[in-house]
């Protein structure tokens, strides 16, 4: 007979086959034929020390069947023989971790209960997978075939207290990742136990390899604290302390003389290739309260702890101090002396650099509804279509119109009329010859326009992703455009009292042309001007505000904050409604 047996539990039917001999023997009771019977899923069964006795039935054939869920035994019954027997125990381990220290050996302990002689029978040292283990004894013997390649050279089956059942391993030069859960499976005949037990392993000091004292015969892991001074920061000195070589992460901690504890504000940590944990925590100390504090770390697995202290004098801390809030002050006026300097200097460039531009509106480019003034200086918008040639350079939908002259060097600006406070919704800027003029366009960098958006007596950047409201010191009247080409900006200033209003960058254009542009909404009238000579416009040598979104590369745009409700007209353009005041 053949039994294969998985831990759990079995059934067991008996049925009577007449003229053979009575040999199975129990402890009790009697059995009849075809009895089921339940045995427990720790006892091997065997036609030896299974089975009740039975008394009343000649002779017996067993047939097994099982229903078995972690692990397989597997035995062999003869009918010509009786198996010994086999005693039952249990397998102890320690009800709490296992701390190594790498580098080091350590023992993980397991025996039986009762002692019993464990040397005939069978210790299976394994992790996770049965088949593959951590250490095999049998027969009297170690064996290592199926050993798992980490644990080669590593183990040691410790026999001294086999007699005695003390089935104890040690794994030599431990490492970090020998860290986890054993199972300890002892086997006799058809019985087994099996204990689980957990290792955790500690870091050692990296820099010496050796620990400078001893707490309960194990090491004391990573370096001490290192205390730096790095920077003044809020009135205070900020203060780090760092410390490498600990395993596993340990926790840093910062306390006063009182040894109350001190919120830090950063931290990191990280890990070296040999997976020990450098860790790092800064604090800011201020005068007269906290100038004596340290910094301590330890190790969570191990009671193990590092700490060192600073204190910070009172003169090198940071003094308010009469002479220093004059020498600000000082500075504060150089400081705008510079910068009037540098606007007057600016103011000499212009007369020199930029070039009036008389520019003249290009019909053929109109939205039908536009209506221009015959020399081209002025447009409005009307309430109906005119008959015009539908051309492709022609807008259909928004209603812009450019101006005739382009393009793609040099400096150039004019002047527009926008009229009073209150005059109606427009949009002017300059725009790329190749944008798009048919259906719906975006008025936006990304898109080649870059303008300046008026409605209801308040002003917008058509920036992108979101529209820059301008805080003005003075409503315009006249709005005048620089375009500087080689300096790669276009801005926008008040030309009654000479306020910059905004500053757009001008990404590379690659020979392309640009060409004023000109968006009229409902009330809007715009009327081009003859700038005066000289020009008030800044050079290319003093750019005005720095490049904060490039041409080419922004975001599709959408309207900022506070921007004006959005409606449509009958042509389907979204427009702004004017809310005019009382």
């Amino acid at each position: 007979m053949f039994v294969r047996f998985r831990k759990s539990f079995a059934y067991v039917r008996i049925f009577h086959v007449p003229g053979e001999e009575d040999w199975v023997n129990g402890d009790e009771g009697d059995i009849s034929s075809g009895t089921e019977v339940k045995l427990d899923g720790k006892m091997l069964v065997s036609s030896c020390s299974c089975l009740p006795r039975i008394t009343s039935v000649p002779a017996w054939v067993f047939i097994f069947f099982f229903s078995f869920h972690v692990r397989e035994l597997d035995c062999g019954v003869s009918s010509s023989h009786l198996p010994p027997f086999t005693a039952q125990f249990r397998v102890l381990g320690p009800d709490h971790p296992i701390t190594a220290i790498v580098g080091e050996d350590v023992v993980l302990p397991c025996r039986l209960s009762p002692r019993l002689n464990a040397e005939n029978m069978e210790v299976r040292w394994f992790r996770s997978r049965f088949s593959i283990y951590v250490h095999l004894y049998h027969s009297g013997q170690d064996h290592y075939s199926s050993q798992m390649p980490e644990y080669q050279e590593r183990t040691e089956f410790l026999r001294e207290g086999i007699s005695v059942g003390n089935v104890s391993l040690r794994i030599l030069r431990t490492r970090l990742s020998d860290e986890g859960q054993y199972q300890c499976l002892i086997k006799d005949g058809n019985f087994y136990e099996e204990a689980t037990l957990e290792l955790k392993v500690a870091g050692k000091n990296q820099e010496t390899g050796l620990s400078t004292r001893r707490t309960s015969g194990m090491s004391l892991a990573g370096s001490s604290p290192l205390l730096s001074v790095e920077d003044y920061q809020d009135g205070g000195i900020r203060v780090g302390c760092r410390a490498t070589g600990w395993y596993p992460k340990p926790e840093m901690l910062w306390r006063d003389f009182q040894g109350q504890q001190l919120p830090s504000f950063t931290q990191s940590d990280s890990q070296d290739q040999n997976g020990f944990f450098e860790v790092e925590k800064s604090i800011v100390i201020h005068r007269n309260a906290k100038q004596n504090v340290s910094c301590s770390i330890r190790n969570t697995l191990l009671p193990q702890e590092k700490g060192s202290a600073i204190h910070i004098s009172d003169p090198i801390f940071p003094k308010n101090s009469p002479w220093m809030a004059a020498l600000f002050a000082t500075l504060a006026a150089c400081f705008a002396l510079l910068v009037v300097f540098s606007l007057f200097i600016l103011r000499l460039r212009e007369k020199r650099d930029a070039k009036i531009l008389h520019v003249t509106l290009d019909a053929d480019t109109a939205h039908p509804q536009l209506i221009l003034s015959a020399g081209g200086k002025s447009v409005r918008r009307g309430d109906t279509r005119q008959a015009v040639p539908d051309n492709p350079g022609r807008y259909d939908t928004y209603h812009c119109v450019l101006g005739q002259e382009g393009f793609v060097s040099g400096r150039y600006f004019w002047e527009v009329d926008v009229g009073t406070e209150d005059g109606g919704v427009w949009a002017m800027g300059v725009a790329k010859e190749s944008m798009k003029r048919k259906g719906w366009i975006n008025p936006a960098p990304q898109d080649g326009i870059l303008a300046l958006f008026h409605c209801g007596g308040k002003y917008w950047a058509l920036t992108s992703p979101d529209h820059t409201a301008l805080a003005l010191t003075q409503m315009p009247r006249r709005i005048r455009v620089y375009l500087d080409l080689e300096g790669q900006q276009v801005a926008f200033f008040n030309a009654d009292n000479q306020e910059l209003l905004f500053t757009f960058p001008l990404a590379p254009l690659s020979g392309e042309r640009i060409r004023p542009w000109f968006r009229v909404g409902p009330i809007a009238q715009l009327n081009l001007k003859s700038p005066p000579s000289p020009p008030r416009v800044p050079s290319v040598e003093e750019p005005l505000l720095p490049s904060c979104f490039p041409l080419q590369s922004l975001p599709t745009g959408r309207r900022a904050p506070h921007a004006p409700e959005a409606g449509h007209d009958q042509d389907g353009e979204t427009h702004a409604t004017v809310h005019k005041q009382p």
